[in-house]
């Protein structure tokens, strides 16, 4: 038979000793676990793996860029069709498709650079098919054949069937005015069948104001057009670019 204790007896001094002994030993060793634990684990929680400094410079966040206000479609004059107008050997055996290109790629590096999103076209790419955009220009230069006292300058033509004729207007007035100021060549008031009748505008969607340039002749304008394309491509480029943010022209700009 066991004896009970009785409750009403205080524990002795021994007793209380040992247990405190006992619960100090306890809270150091909750203590030694915790400061390891946080030294092997970064501030930003145990939870995520630590990552080096050298690794988040690698691969830095990157802030989503806003969409475009802005579309315009270049077409480069007989690019996946055809070689275009072709020099003589003693003039350089310049392509057109070569002069048109360069310039076109020229002027969609200028108009990203202000936010403009571009579509650089083939001849006959299947996206100008109701393509629709806040405008599109077709690059070409003309013939390479010497024309005394008239080959020097550079054409623009719309369509003759434009659904939006004060849009198209505007657009080669700008494109007018600013390559002439760019390039310092004169404006040739004429244009072609070819020209006013080119193809593209009647695929592309109505809305969309369509123009076709001729930089220039490849005979006498062919030191422009192939030593100083960034010029020619600074005329476009700003010609387009007064036309999207509606800058005003004047005579003397």
């Amino acid at each position: 038979m066991k004896t009970q204790a009785d409750p009403n007896t205080k524990p002795s001094t021994e007793n209380v000793f040992l247990s405190t002994i006992k619960g100090i030993f306890a809270v150091s060793l909750v203590a030694v676990f915790t400061a390891t634990l946080f030294t092997t684990w970064p501030s930003t929680g145990i939870s995520l793996p630590f990552q080096p400094e050298s690794e988040q410079a690698r691969f830095p966040a990157v802030s989503p860029t806003p969409d475009s206000a802005f579309q315009v479609g270049i077409v480069v004059g007989h690019w996946g069709h055809d070689s275009g107008a072709i020099c003589p050997d003693s003039l350089g055996g310049h392509r057109e498709v070569d002069i048109n290109y360069n310039v076109a790629e020229l002027t969609r590096q200028l108009l990203q650079a202000e936010g403009v999103e571009v579509d650089l076209l083939k001849e006959y790419d299947d996206q100008l098919n109701e393509y629709l955009a806040n405008a599109l220009i077709s690059i070409h230069a003309d013939t390479c054949q010497y024309i005394p006292n008239e080959a020097s300058g550079f054409k623009i033509a719309e369509t003759v069937e434009n659904k939006r004729p004060e849009q198209a207007a505007r657009l080669t007035a700008c494109m007018q005015n600013r390559y002439a100021n760019a390039t310092g060549l004169s404006f040739i008031d004429q244009t072609t069948v070819d020209m006013t009748s080119y193809h593209a505008f009647k695929e592309v969607h109505p809305n969309t104001p369509a123009v076709i340039i001729e930089t220039g002749f490849m005979n006498q304008d062919r030191i422009l057009l192939t030593k100083e394309p960034d010029k020619v491509a600074q005329g476009i480029a700003e010609g387009i670019l007064c036309f999207l943010n509606r800058e005003e022209i004047s005579p003397g700009q």
